[in-house]
């Protein structure tokens, strides 16, 4: 951000997600700090045919939304799939992936499908607690999705899945949700399958642009963007006492046991490099180790309350927190709903930008299933309505419009109060150079790199 300050109302979700008690109204109001999507990929062979299928030979062009018929056209299944690799691997992508596809029969959907994401990080009735875009889907498609908020952190999650993936075996999940570096992870370890991109119109039609042929995931070939968002750091002005501007505010020892740091290291390490002046992308081992010495000290000496996954959420709202490292949706939420005095800035050294992905694991059962509500999703009309809910950046092209037209209609109906909500989503649903001039990106790191970085984390985290 120009200014390294930027906040707006919304209902949190994102890589950090809170653990609060559903919200009064539907579509949760959500006004956006964040940026970053992510969806992720898949190689099919042809499933069998199931009675639940309501597919059209025809199939749509794009921006529709009747995910059905997007299965006419005639995936690829892989034609030899090797095995994880152990040890050391090349970093690119492809390495361990599925070789050039072949033709294969015409995919059919299998009925139904197991979808894991981060909590709040999809639309909510907050009277049933069911998921309207979901149904909605459901309803055309004929597809039975059964929808689980498992995702509490990336390296957690892998950790479950991993002993499967690395075996061949099924996960259980056909669709999962990770932040950008574990996309690219489980990718150089083929444990996602290639995307078929003739099930995915509304996404080659509607993407927006920031999100095609990303740096984890090159051409998409195993992963589409859900939702994105920005690392900066979070603070209470009633108790910090003054504002906040800097990374090292979050080691000024005036706040020792009342800040929080971020268990995922990546998000730790790479704030802790941009406050030495290093470009994560372009970070060496030394300037880790310097990262890890800026932290080790304030840690040996009770600075930072713990290193949170999600639940760094409650901690702040209820006071506990006085600063941490956050992500911005989360605040965007938290001022709406838990604690208006909580403010998100990016730090003058600069934040981080990510993007969560939707991608189908190795061996999962029904890949065409999750290819269609991938592209269900792309269409602006199912977009938008997830946007409204969880407040962050949107990588499908025309949903600020949209926001901005449902915004005129509730203001029309004498809903100002929502009207005004859904006019800053829309000024925020997709970012502006503005708000993307002082972030940046992951670094990709290879298997030695991550091993080290983790080492060096590591001796912060259990000192």
């Amino acid at each position: 951000m120009r200014d390294g300050h930027w906040h707006v109302m919304g209902r949190q979700t994102g890589p950090g997600r809170s653990s609060a008690e559903p919200r009064p109204r539907w579509p949760g109001v959500a006004a956006v700090v964040s940026l970053v999507i992510v969806v992720a990929a898949c190689g099919i062979a042809g499933q069998g045919a199931s009675p639940a299928s309501t597919g059209s030979p025809d199939g749509p062009g794009p921006q529709t939304s009747s995910p059905a018929a997007t299965v006419a056209s005639s995936p690829t299944a892989p034609s030899g799939e090797s095995a994880a690799p152990t040890g050391d691997t090349d970093p690119s992508p492809s390495a361990g992936a599925t070789d050039t596809p072949s033709t294969a029969p015409a995919a059919t959907p299998a009925g139904q499908l197991s979808f894991a994401n981060w909590p709040l990080y999809i639309d909510i009735d907050e009277e049933t607690g069911g998921y309207p875009t979901l149904e909605k889907f459901e309803q055309e498609s004929g597809i039975d999705v059964t929808y689980a908020e498992d995702i509490n952190a990336n390296e957690e999650f892998f950790g479950r899945l991993q002993p499967d993936l690395a075996a061949g075996n099924p996960t259980g999940y056909d669709l999962i949700v990770m932040t950008d570096w574990m996309i690219e992870r489980m990718a150089r370890l083929g444990y996602l399958q290639e995307l078929d991109h003739s099930l995915l119109p509304n996404f080659e039609a509607n993407a927006e642009d920031l999100f095609r042929d990303p740096w984890y995931d090159p051409e998409n070939r195993y992963s589409i963007p859900w939702q994105a968002g920005i690392v900066g750091i979070a603070y209470n002005p009633t108790l910090t006492g003054r504002p906040i501007t800097t990374f090292d505010d979050l080691l000024d020892p005036e706040f020792a046991g009342r800040v929080g740091m971020f268990s995922e290291m990546r998000d730790t390490m790479s704030m802790a490099l941009l406050s030495l002046g290093v470009e994560p992308v372009n970070a060496t081992i030394e300037d880790v180790e310097r990262a890890r010495d800026k932290l080790l000290g304030p840690a040996q000496e009770g600075q930072f309350r713990a290193f949170y996954g999600n639940d760094y959420y409650d901690a702040l709202a209820a006071g506990d927190l006085a600063i941490t490292i956050a992500w911005s949706g989360d605040i965007s939420q938290m001022k709406l709903y838990d604690n208006a005095d909580v403010e998100f800035i990016v730090p003058e050294s600069g934040g981080l930008l990510w993007v969560d992905s939707a991608a189908i694991p190795k061996a999962a059962e029904h890949p065409v299933d999750a290819h269609m509500v991938l592209d269900y999703f792309y269409d602006v009309d199912n977009a938008a309505p997830l946007t409204e809910y969880v407040g962050y950046f949107s990588p499908v092209r025309g949903v600020p419009d949209r926001v901005r037209e449902d915004a005129q209609a509730a203001r029309d109906e004498g809903d100002d109060e929502w009207a005004d909500q859904l006019e800053v989503i829309a000024d925020t649903a997709f970012p502006d150079e503005e708000r993307l001039e002082n972030v940046f990106e992951y670094k990709r790191l290879t298997e030695e790199e991550e091993r080290t970085w983790n080492e060096l984390f590591t001796e912060v985290v259990t000192d």
